[in-house]
């Protein structure tokens, strides 16, 4: 697990996805942009890394081994200690898939990977402001 401080205080994510470079890049690209970033690329302990360190989003990568980000998110939604913290599904797989998954497993919404350009930060910081006003 790497935690990345921002420049200054702001929302913390967490970031789950068994890809290193993915991970790195999103984490830097959250930070420059004043996030406090944690990231998670362990297939196993995710729910406690959710209880541990308590986000304000958690970006969960539906395609991990072992048991799928959208599997994790159900459990997320059943445990009563964190069903408020929001998640985005965060994947590669095509936008009616994802949004269909996210639908289905609960999740707050999902961003795809296919967003990882320089506006990626931007966008993950609008779905939280949206998803903290709801």
């Amino acid at each position: 697990m790497t935690t990345i401080a921002p420049a200054r205080p702001s929302a913390k994510i967490l970031l789950m996805d068994d890809d290193p470079e993915l991970l790195d890049t999103a984490a830097q690209l959250l930070a420059q942009r004043g996030f406090d970033v944690v990231t998670h690329r362990d297939s196993f302990n995710r729910l406690n890394a959710v209880r541990h360190h308590r986000p304000d989003l958690v970006l969960m990568d539906v395609n991990m081994p072992f048991v799928p980000g959208d599997e994790i998110v159900k459990l997320l939604k059943d445990d009563p200690d964190l069903c408020g913290i929001p998640i985005l599904l965060f994947s590669s797989n095509d936008e009616r898939t994802l949004r269909q998954a996210a639908r289905d497993c609960g999740a707050s919404g999902y961003i795809s990977k296919s967003e990882m350009g320089w506006q990626f930060a931007a966008v993950v910081e609008r779905r939280l402001r949206a998803l903290q006003s709801r």
